[in-house]
């Protein structure tokens, strides 16, 4: 799908959306806040795959990277169009249909998009505006948040051409169980041995990892993770720093346990070849706490 009808697709949207705002009785509207969590009181039951990234999840990938990037300037059409671009690596979640014959249906743009999971290469495409959006971004958020050493190691590795940075995503809403991060990134590390064994650009000297958190409270004890398997990775990082987003959210505080949850950002640098590693991290995590 071409970037003008991705455009014109998101112009439809964008007016229909803000319908849909005006209509309290929008199921979808009025049961997911702005985070993605789900805040209406029927218990909900489904199964989940992942699938590659096809046209028709555009609209769906774009909201999940609303929910990282916040307000932040970064064009998450264009990085909807790059997940998609290079839909060989990466998943996004869906749902199981009952009828596979519903599967064929792309009337409805976003299609269930629950979750998406991948890993661009921002050396490879630094020229691309959207990158370019995004590491202006990293470089800006160290500078404001980062200690020295950190705010160095961003701007070197951002700036070389000969060791590849990965940008890692893994959004989902947040309803959706830490189990199906194990199968996404199982299926990841595959897709990254194929087409590194094909030479494509996917092997990595650093990783950067943005993770959404909630803090409630000074010490890294009162952290919690909105996608619970992140939080085995953090002990591993070369370089991290959190960032406060309170001031770009709807709600910038909920009440917890007599206290409150203040949303925030973790930025994780790793070595690329620890990528295996992680992935072993995040299946232990999410079995010991099954």
């Amino acid at each position: 799908m071409s970037n003008k009808k991705h455009k014109e697709m998101d112009r439809q949207r964008e007016g229909s959306e803000s319908e849909e705002e005006q209509n309290s009785g929008s199921e979808k509207e009025s049961d997911v806040d702005s985070e993605g969590k789900y805040t209406g009181d029927q218990e909900l039951q489904a199964d989940f795959e992942g699938r590659n990234p096809e046209d028709y999840d555009f609209y769906g990938i774009k909201q999940l990277l609303r929910q990282l990037f916040l307000k932040s300037n970064v064009d998450l059409a264009g990085l909807a169009e790059i997940i998609i671009s290079q839909n060989y690596v990466g998943s996004v979640v869906k749902q199981c249909l009952d009828d596979p014959a519903d599967d064929d249906d792309d009337d409805d743009v976003d299609d269930g998009v629950f979750g998406v999971t991948t890993v661009i290469n921002i050396t490879k495409r630094k020229k691309d505006p959207t990158i370019q959006q995004v590491t202006a971004l990293l470089n800006q958020l160290a500078e404001d948040n980062a200690d020295n050493e950190t705010k160095a190691l961003i701007k070197k590795i951002l700036s070389d051409d000969f060791n590849h940075v990965g940008f890692v995503i893994n959004e989902r809403i947040l309803n959706i169980p830490a189990a199906i991060s194990v199968p996404l990134f199982s299926s990841l590390q595959s897709e990254l041995e194929k087409a590194i064994k094909k030479n494509m650009p996917y092997k990595f000297q650093y990783l950067i990892w943005i993770c959404k958190i909630y803090n409630t409270g000074e010490a890294a004890a009162d952290t919690l993770y909105a996608n619970e398997e992140e939080k085995a990775l953090v002990e591993e990082a070369l370089a991290s720093f959190e960032v406060d987003v309170s001031e770009q959210v709807d709600n910038s505080q909920w009440d917890f346990e007599g206290g409150a949850l203040l949303p925030g950002r973790k930025v994780l640098i790793f070595e690329g070849k620890k990528f295996n590693h992680l992935v072993r991290l995040i299946k232990e995590e999410v079995e010991g706490g099954a």
